[in-house]
């Protein structure tokens, strides 16, 4: 008897997945999430990448070009067309400009442009300070016509109306809330003597330029040479082509035009084009490795899928069979289930993805361009077509292996409703073991070729190559988890025997359905090992930058610092501000300004440091870092400033005359090697110094710090260093309040007189990486929680006939409840706490690349127990907490 046509056996596909609608329903989410992420994912990239027309507007406005003076005149100057301030002049061997240095043009006027061009200055790089309602802070000035309506792009105007007198300036909405201000108030600039009354809001649209900034007509003494009041030309009805823009770099202009950016001549130099390798390299390591890791998610999801669904239909495709149904026939079913399904998922997860970033972008959007959050309009790649087309051929490929064990079986025992007890190869736990063991061997391999890279200089595509051999190798453990997959849940069952009914029903369940939990747990692991492998680099990354971080004291400390006469005094406004410990920093001056207390000019004081070479012991150069570079803390106040702690005979030995030091600062033998120069001779030419010395160094440490060579009193004292009190920290145990910070610095402008000047730094150290470190983890437990949710929900569709035969035989469905919350820990918690093994290993490769700089002791520990143990944790509380359907007692499963 012939099987059915085609469009029978599609018929009979579309039929068995609606008949079965909350399984096929789950297997197309199964197949949706991942796929809604990646939409999600490069929907949000294209939508915050402007295209050249944005861009240029971003830059100009409606105008058609801008021009700046960049120096003297050069012969061999050339500028990048879309980064102006990208120049080269040719250099001699000695890395020395080849042309003699002309003096700069003195404005616009020498730029030879054709008659009656307009053109809008703007100084773009000024800045203030300005009175707040709790004292003074410095903020950007912009100054010129911001609010021409031909820069329109550029800035953007808000409110009220523009300035018509030099006393009149706009402000951005951020600096009138940092002012206490708003429109109709006075600004004051006590530097410049001058108040300005805000008659009006706007912006610059760019946003990485500063949100607080305020708007003033241009002086009138502003000039186009370098300075606070350099100029910017923007000129709304002419560009130079490339012929006149070559002519503008070699006059001393650098420019920005239009047409030149829009359509690029071939050849031009541009900044997109001459990325660096390193660049490339690491574009191409993060979608090569974002693409592999959405596959084989999609992929081990869809075939966890496809096996329940398979599985459910034992008896439908037993009838088919019986009515002379071709076991290709049967094949071919299941294999179109698994496109439908992935179709569905596939354009279900794409316009999930899509709406998802339609929704966040308004709300995340901060209003400006040039954040990590601004976006230029909703716009839908076309790839995500490419996303949708691999859905559907995964879901065909997921399908395959639960299709050929349809037609395989026994179809009487199928009719009977019979399920025969999974049978384990024997073969493929010692597969696993020899995979798992070639995958780490290959790791292993990755991380020593990187080491070698390193330490070779390898170029950025060898480097590439070496990352793809580690992802292999790291494919090849999941591979062995996959293949050991049902061992390991083995494990888990004699590991439980003993923990109670509920644990043993849990673990033989996922036993007995080894085809639907193990690649669950699989896709849970992959999940996780991207997540540990992020989290740790955040965290690698974070402690390397803490570590090369300039730190002048204790995060949130106040730093107060003085110049000329007020050399020595303690400021009493910063006694005022009680903090709970002040630490006096005494080093050498070098202000050509004699301080109160010494009868002539101190000698200036610099450290020698080495860049080394490839021999340790040798310096290939080195440079010397005038003025005060040395700083003289008494040994009781060392801990608090630095964070080193000290042994009693540590303390002893510096205390009496010991020298801690920074790694750049120290030279051969472990010495530090000082200068003493004659401010007086500092002018000359060639300025010899006056002595040099050579300091043992007691104790090392790392090279952030803004002190790189700290002396005691009686180590300077023995070396004849003339210090005096310059610096006071001020360390609190609570952040400092920004009103706070305002009136210290108010009254250090109060404090400071004539030749004495106090300033004050609030050391807020570099960025925190905690918000990534959050956003990551967020991220990866939305992926596990939807895969964890979608698979137990399919276990307990499957699952329904055990539950009926628990119900039957006297189970609560407290007990069914508890069954549930095991099977979940089972299948998360396997998954997380491999997976971040796996992470933990990848992380490791990528230390050996910059042998060093990368520390594995800073490994983020208490965020990766979060995400192996904690997330599985929450999942089972959950799912302890979804109460189980009705048991239906009406039929029973045999088992054969």
């Amino acid at each position: 008897m012939r099987g059915p046509r085609a469009g029978a056996t599609l018929r009979l596909a579309r039929r068995q997945l609606l008949r079965t609608k909350g399984s096929s329903v789950l297997v197309a989410a199964l197949i949706a999430v991942p796929v809604a992420a990646a939409t999600a994912g490069v929907t949000f990239i294209e939508s915050r990448t402007p295209t050249p027309e944005q861009r240029v507007t971003l830059e100009l406005g409606r105008t058609q070009s801008w021009i700046e003076i960049t120096g003297g005149a050069d012969a061999s100057r050339v500028q990048a067309i879309d980064m102006p301030f990208l120049t080269e002049v040719a250099q001699n061997d000695s890395g020395a400009p080849r042309n003699p240095e002309k003096d700069p043009p003195k404005g616009l006027e020498d730029a030879n442009l054709p008659t009656g061009t307009d053109a809008i200055p703007i100084a773009l790089s000024g800045g203030a300070r300005m009175k707040t309602r709790d004292g003074i802070a410095s903020f950007d000035v912009v100054s010129g016509d911001a609010w021409d309506p031909r820069l329109t792009g550029r800035f953007e105007r808000l409110e009220g109306k523009a300035p018509q007198h030099p006393d009149e300036a706009m402000a951005s909405p951020a600096l009138l809330r940092r002012l206490g201000a708003e429109v109709g108030g006075d600004v004051q600039l006590p530097d410049e003597g001058k108040t300005y009354r805000i008659v009006g809001t706007m912006r610059a649209v760019d946003g990485s330029r500063g949100a607080e900034t305020l708007f003033v007509p241009l002086a009138k003494d502003a000039t186009g040479l370098d300075g606070p009041h350099a100029l910017t030309w923007f000129l709304p009805g002419w560009q130079p082509d490339e012929a006149r823009l070559a002519a503008l770099n070699h006059a001393g202009y650098i420019a920005y035009a239009r047409d030149l950016n829009l359509d690029p001549p071939a050849g031009a130099r541009m900044q997109v084009r001459e990325q660096s390798e390193q660049e490339r390299w690491n574009i191409l390591s993060v979608l090569s490795l974002g693409a592999a890791f959405a596959g084989i998610l999609v992929a081990l999801l869809s075939a966890a899928a496809m096996a329940v669904s398979a599985r459910r239909q034992q008896r439908s495709l037993a009838v088919v069979s019986t009515v002379g149904a071709r076991r290709r026939d049967v094949f071919r079913v299941i294999l179109l289930q698994g496109g439908i399904l992935g179709l569905a998922g596939g354009l279900g997860g794409a316009a999930l993805g899509i709406g998802a970033v339609a929704v966040a972008l308004p709300l995340v959007d901060p209003g400006v361009k040039g954040m990590f959050w601004s976006s230029w309009g909703l716009r839908v790649p076309w790839t995500i077509a490419v996303v949708v087309a691999l859905a559907v051929i995964v879901g065909l490929l997921a399908s395959a292996a639960p299709a050929r064990a349809a037609t395989h079986g026994d179809v009487l025992a199928a009719l009977r409703g019979a399920r025969r007890p999974v049978e384990m190869s024997r073969r493929r736990p010692v597969w696993g073991i020899v995979i798992l063991v070639a995958g780490v061997a290959v790791v292993i391999g990755g991380g020593v070729l990187f080491a070698v890279a390193a330490a070779a200089d390898w170029s950025a595509y060898a480097r590439l190559a070496i990352l793809w051999f580690v992802v292999l190798g790291v494919l090849l453990v999941l591979t062995s988890v996959i293949l050991t997959g049902r061992s390991i849940l083995q494990l888990v069952d004699l590991l439980l025997a003993r923990c109670g009914t509920a644990a043993r029903l849990a673990s033989r369940d996922a036993l007995a359905n080894s085809s639907r939990t193990v690649p669950a747990f699989v896709a849970i692991t992959a999940s996780a090992a991207v997540a540990a492998f992020v989290l740790s680099a955040l965290a690698l990354s974070s402690a390397q930058t803490d570590r090369s971080y300039a730190w002048q004291g204790p995060k949130g400390s106040v730093i107060v610092s003085s110049w000329g006469t007020a050399v020595g005094k303690p400021p009493a406004f910063l006694i005022d501000a009680r903090p709970d410990r002040i630490v006096p920093i005494a080093s050498t001056v070098d202000s050509g300004i004699v301080p109160d207390g010494a009868e002539k000019l101190p000698e200036v004081v610099s450290v020698d440091t080495y860049q080394q070479g490839s021999d340790a012991t040798a310096p290939t150069g080195w440079v010397a870092m005038m003025g005060t570079q040395i700083a003289v803390v008494q040994p009781d106040d060392l801990e608090a400033l630095t964070g080193i702690a000290l042994s009693s005979a540590e303390l002893r030995d510096f205390a009496g005359g010991g020298v801690i030091a920074a790694e750049h600062a120290i030279g051969p033998g472990g010495k530090v090697s000082l200068s003493f120069w004659e401010q007086a001779a500092m002018a000359a030419a060639d300025p010899s110094p006056l002595r040099s010395i050579e300091l043992d160094v007691d104790i090392r440490q790392g090279n952030g710090t803004a002190w790189p060579v700290i002396l005691s009193p009686t180590a300077a004292e023995e070396a004849g260093i003339e210090a005096f009190t310059t610096t006071w920290v001020g360390i609190f145990r609570t952040p400092v309040a920004v009103s706070a910070q305002d009136r210290m610095r108010a009254d250090a402008e109060t404090a400071s007189r004539g030749d004495g000047i106090y300033s004050v730094f609030v050391e807020k150290g570099p960025d925190s990486t905690l918000p990534w470190l959050i956003l990551v983890l967020a991220g990866v437990s939305v992926i596990v929680l939807a895969a964890a949710g979608i698979t137990l929900g399919l276990a307990r569709i499957e699952r329904r006939d055990d539950d009926a035969t628990l119900a039957a035989v006297g189970a609560t469905r407290r007990l069914r409840r508890a069954v549930s919350a095991w099977q979940a820990l089972i299948v998360v918690g396997v998954g997380c706490l491999i997976g971040v093994g796996i992470g933990v290993i990848g992380i490791w490769t990528a230390t050996q690349s910059m042998p060093g700089y990368f520390l594995m002791q800073d490994l983020p520990f208490a965020w990766l127990a979060l995400l192996g143990v904690g997330l599985p944790l929450g999942v089972a509380l959950v799912s302890l907490t979804i109460r189980p359907t009705q048991a239906v007692l009406t039929r029973r499963t045999a088992i054969a």
